[in-house]
């Protein structure tokens, strides 16, 4: 009989002589007590359980701090314990924390803001959720309302939450097979792969030509009439929208060319279709810029917004074209907690704070000087193959030889628990399992690079000598014993 996750998790545990006494209780009471399909162990083979935190520190039950690199996922962009958002929550709390989805005077504040700092000079609306997810659902009913139509494009390596709906739009093999034997409800959707430079899947050779092949692609498919989606020579088309990441978040920071989004929108005027922004992680300041979509100067239709809107809280927002949310009727949409008074409150706060700290220009020349040095880490390291970095949105992408560019995977799963040893908390994952996504919050200054990036040479230092990397290729105890409990599935990332 094979082995049940939960017991796999629950042997590790006990075979791990370095989890400490706190963290080892708390774990086991969350394989006792909570499901191992929680995306917890995604990211370590024994993770942290984290009791409090601080600015771009966090410290866990056993008293041991880390440099947070994972922020909830880009939803700490001012850190955490500011306490100007506490004071805003515990006076909102008193006076009004919710009341259903009903309108309050900080949710039409919020709505209003979120209108006047989003890309575009036309009329524009809101809807309010509390989680991407949220908003992904609500967009692929506000543009087959509005257009009548229902084939949506998505891409390869997006990530767009995880019901029912947006399962279809998010390509992680390992997540779609848990929806088995009834598979997500992915009618109409059209998927097509990302412009991931360094592994192209149409083969060119630079970041520009990957741009435009990953572009192109779409529009002979659109133009043949041989497909499901449009007939251009009669004048059909059936897409209602394309759906993207202006970088690609959960499949390891990847940052496209930026001829990327204005040939998506050359593409979508052309056919007539809505073009969607999922900025739930690139917006918010990360990329140096309040959305990652102003870095190639395009203006979509609709934008999805989170995470970091909140502040810690959960909030969601679509925002776009005023004409897309005429056809909805009262009741079209309901979710008892949406737009509820605390959150707004929260996430006027955090608008006021990008606003008092000029966070995104701030985030801009932390993001200059960090690239100066991740190009002295990559000149160092033969294990770095390739990276993506903008502001301080950064992946990097592991390993064997940079020749053949073949993954490096055990040593990145080696690389990411030793990271955590040393006191670096970021996330392994990747097409391929192979890249590190470093997510801080976006105020972090100078010193706090170096610091992280101390940590991450002299690790990545160790794992070259334990593995071998630029050296004569030997046979690794240590990456057979690693390879052995990791195959054959990769661990995948789930945000």
């Amino acid at each position: 009989m094979a082995i049940q996750p939960y017991e796999d998790l629950l042997n590790k545990l006990e075979a791990d002589q370095s989890v400490t006494p706190k963290n080892r209780e708390a774990l086991n009471d969350f394989l006792t007590y909570e499901t191992p399909g929680s995306c917890l162990y995604t990211k370590w083979t024994n993770p942290p359980i984290i009791e409090s935190g601080k600015g771009n520190k966090v410290t866990d039950v056993d008293g041991r701090e880390y440099i947070d690199c994972i922020t909830g996922m880009s939803s700490m962009n001012i850190g955490h314990g500011d306490e100007r958002v506490a004071q805003v929550m515990q006076e909102q709390y008193m006076k009004l924390s919710h009341w259903f989805d009903f309108p309050t005077p900080e949710r039409l504040k919020l709505v209003k803001r979120l209108c006047e700092i989003t890309p575009g000079d036309f009329d524009k609306r809101v809807w309010l959720g509390l989680s991407g997810a949220d908003a992904i659902d609500a967009i692929l009913r506000l543009v087959r309302v509005h257009t009548g139509k229902s084939q949506i494009i998505s891409f390869y390596g997006g990530y767009h939450g995880q019901n029912i709906g947006t399962m279809s739009l998010t390509t992680k093999a390992g997540m779609h097979r848990w929806y088995s034997p009834v598979p997500p409800a992915d009618n109409g959707v059209n998927r097509f792969p990302y412009p991931y430079a360094y592994r192209c899947a149409y083969n060119t050779t630079s970041e520009a030509e990957s741009a435009k092949a990953a572009v192109e692609a779409i529009d002979r498919i659109l133009m043949s009439g041989e497909n499901t989606m449009a007939n251009y020579a009669a004048g059909i088309n059936n897409v209602a929208a394309i759906i993207v990441e202006p970088m690609q978040c959960s499949a390891g920071y990847i940052k496209p060319h930026n001829d990327f989004l204005r040939r998506l929108r050359e593409l979508a005027d052309k056919h007539g279709i809505l073009l969607v922004f999922d900025e739930i992680q690139t917006g918010m300041g990360r990329t140096g810029k309040m959305w990652g979509s102003e870095h190639s100067g395009v203006v979509p239709d609709l934008m999805a917004v989170g995470k970091a809107l909140g502040g810690g809280v959960p909030m969601s927002a679509v925002v776009g074209r005023a004409e897309i949310f005429e056809k909805l009727g009262p009741g079209m949409s309901s979710n008892t907690y949406a737009g509820y008074a605390l959150g707004c409150a929260v996430a006027n706060k955090v608008l006021d704070i990008f606003e008092e700290d000029n966070l995104v220009e701030r985030c801009a020349q932390v993001g200059e000087y960090m690239a100066g040095v991740l190009a002295e880490y990559f000149e160092k390291h033969p294990l770095v193959g390739s990276y993506d970095q903008t502001g301080v949105f950064l992946g990097i992408e592991y390993v064997k030889d940079r020749d053949t560019k073949e993954p490096a995977l055990q040593e990145t799963i080696v690389l990411c628990d030793a990271l955590r040893d040393a006191g670096l908390l970021a996330q392994r994952n990747g097409y391929y399992g192979n890249r590190m996504s470093f997510i801080p919050p976006i105020n972090i200054t100078r010193d706090d690079v170096d610091e992280m990036f101390r940590i991450l040479d002299e690790v990545t230092t160790k794992v070259e000598e334990q593995f071998s990397i630029g050296k004569p290729e030997v046979t690794s105890e240590v990456e057979a014993q690693v390879a052995a409990e990791h195959q054959p599935e990769l661990v995948q990332s789930s945000m």
